[in-house]
């Protein structure tokens, strides 16, 4: 989990160590952040809670193990991620994220520094959004295909078909949204009440599984959770 804040999660000191999220507090490690793979990299170590080569890691990302390994070692310059202990043969050095969670301090960066981490944040889920709508799309144009061809099989056996009969839906039915944005009206302590619940929801998900099961060809979903106050300007004549 990587999380943008205005400061340390409050009482992280009680923390257990294998708990504590790793927090950035310096200026130059946020703009470290601010590139697509190694962000893909940390989800990736943060997430899964277990080990990974270069090569692995490389694979997911759409580079080189040569580019993936230079981008662990900035990564780790900054404690991001460390490496583990060999395994197996330890023919390839394996890596590992640096804590449980990682937690951008967002009081210590520069405007610039923070509007990059969080361009690249957006642009990576952006580009997530499009490619699972362009697969439905796709999934979704084999489907109507299928009916369309499996009517008109039935059409000249004279036989009646459609498709329904072949469990064939309206594209989209009872499908999650690829997005969902939304607003409700409460006060501040209902506020603190929502984020904890999603907060909970979320640790209750991430610990169904354990590490052991988190292998690099296991199935994933993405989330991206942002709750905020409404910011809107004062109306004029009611300062």
């Amino acid at each position: 989990m990587t999380e943008l804040d205005t400061a340390p999660t409050p009482g992280s000191g009680t923390v257990p160590a294998a708990r504590r999220p790793v927090v950035i507090s310096d200026p130059q490690a946020i703009r470290a952040l601010a590139h697509e793979a190694r962000l893909e990299a940390l989800e990736e170590l943060y997430a899964s809670q277990s080990t990974r080569t270069a090569t692995e890691l490389a694979s997911r990302c759409g580079l080189t193990p040569s580019a993936m390994s230079y981008h662990l070692r900035a990564l780790e310059k900054y404690g991001f991620v460390e490496r583990s202990p060999s395994e197996g043969d330890g023919r390839e050095r394996r890596w590992k994220a640096a804590g449980y969670s990682l937690l951008v301090d967002s009081l210590n960066h520069t405007p610039a520094s923070k509007q990059a981490f969080i361009d690249v944040q957006l642009n990576t889920f952006r580009d997530r959004i499009m490619k699972e709508v362009a697969r439905r799309e796709a999934e979704d144009k084999l489907l109507r295909q299928a009916a369309e061809e499996a009517v008109a099989t039935a059409q000249d056996a004279n036989a009646a078909l459609d498709g329904r009969d072949l469990g064939v839906h309206e594209p989209g039915r009872r499908r999650s949204p690829v997005l969902s944005t939304g607003m409700v009206f409460v006060n501040a302590e209902q506020r603190a009440e929502f984020q904890r619940r999603l907060a909970a929801l979320i640790d209750e998900f991430e610990e169904l599984n354990p590490a052991s099961e988190r292998s690099v060809d296991a199935e994933r979903v993405y989330y991206l959770v942002s709750v905020l106050a409404d910011s809107a300007p004062e109306t004029p004549g009611h300062a």
